[in-house]
């Protein structure tokens, strides 16, 4: 599907994680040409030209790219999910992990017309057997107030959230043709799936510059 110049959007990579199972900061890790949150970057550019980072301003500054700050620190995904939409001047917010690397700016930009045409809080994918991907998704302003009134009372669970919220879920029928390889959702927890996606998407590294 061809991207549509006036669909507008604000774009936000989360750094954030403890990366315990791979034993180093994934964000930094080495990939393409640069590090893989930047490898991130450059796909979601291919959707809105305004992409910013979720994370320490002290650790991604020398990336170059706009940092911000979780405003509830240490709550996981649903705060980092919180700082992009408190930081998104009212406009749709594009949450990605830093770690699907699979994903395809054709995918996001299919993403982000739902949004647009849905009227929903939340476009979100499903997969099959492991359920809503939360961090692929696109957040409407309106998901704001919920979603700090839910971090205030202490609650962190991303999914109990979605309950609570108008969604569109993108079924799998939907986005398999945006998958060719069957990865799209594929996150990299383990060294062995970080060497193995540097193998397999080092020489697309063209396709997917902003």
């Amino acid at each position: 599907m061809k991207l549509q110049p006036q669909i507008r959007c604000r774009s936000f990579v989360l750094t954030g994680g403890r990366s315990t199972r791979i034993g180093t900061d994934k964000a930094l890790l080495p990939f393409g040409d640069g590090t893989l949150a930047l490898w991130m970057a450059k796909i979601v550019k291919g959707v809105s030209q305004d992409v910013t980072l979720i994370g320490s301003r002290e650790k991604y500054f020398s990336l170059g790219l706009p940092v911000e700050e979780d405003v509830f620190p240490g709550r996981g995904p649903l705060g980092g999910i919180h700082a992009a939409l408190v930081h998104s001047r009212q406009a749709p917010s594009l949450v990605v992990g830093c770690d699907l690397p699979y994903l395809s700016k054709e995918f996001l930009g299919f993403l982000v017309e739902l949004a647009h045409s849905s009227g929903a809080d939340v476009v979100v994918p499903e997969s099959p057997g492991l359920g809503l991907e939360p961090l692929c998704a696109v957040y409407a302003p309106s998901c704001l107030a919920p979603m700090e009134d839910a971090l205030q009372r202490g609650e962190s669970k991303v999914q109990v959230l979605l309950a609570r919220l108008r969604l569109r879920v993108v079924k799998h029928e939907e986005w398999l043709p945006y998958d060719p390889q069957g990865r799209l959702f594929c996150n990299l927890n383990t060294l062995a799936e970080y060497e193995e996606a540097r193998a397999s998407l080092g020489p697309g590294i063209k396709s997917v510059r902003g």
